[in-house]
């Protein structure tokens, strides 16, 4: 009897060390897309006299946002989307074509607007998603 749980035992351990790890027989292909949210803060300019300006180009950074992914074909909502506050996202999905609509928040809008993009099967397509905040004006104080 006692052979026989070795024995037994035995039998287990190899089929455990014989099967690979979990995560690489039941991980999904990588399929999807994934990305950065920004915040594109637009160039400001001041004139300090005449023919005299002082400004910007305007810079952007990375920012937590949202978004909707909508089928291409059957315009059916697929996922809603929100980025780390890196910016960074992944979304994982079915190979095909889909339709990212950023979402508005904060009183940002996305200066990529909609837009079209590929899920290819086993890879990830990047897309990167700007919002626009307001100018920024600055009006000199007067004399």
């Amino acid at each position: 009897m006692k052979t026989k749980i070795q024995m037994l035992r035995l039998g287990l351990l190899a089929l455990l060390l014989a099967i690979p790890a979990h995560s690489s027989f039941a991980a999904p292909p990588e399929t999807g897309i994934r990305g950065k949210t920004f915040i594109f803060v637009p160039p400001f300019e001041l004139e300090v006299s005449p023919g005299v300006f002082i400004g910007d180009g305007g810079f952007s950074f990375p920012s937590p946002a949202s978004f909707t992914v909508f089928s291409a074909h059957s315009g059916r909502e697929i996922a809603h989307v929100s980025s780390d506050a890196d910016g960074s996202f992944e979304v994982s999905l079915p190979p095909g074509d889909y339709v990212v609509v950023p979402d508005t928040a904060f009183g940002l809008t996305s200066l990529t607007g909609s837009f079209e993009v590929t899920a290819r099967p086993k890879h990830f397509t990047d897309a990167f998603i700007f919002y626009v905040s307001s100018p920024i004006t600055v009006t000199p104080a007067s004399p």
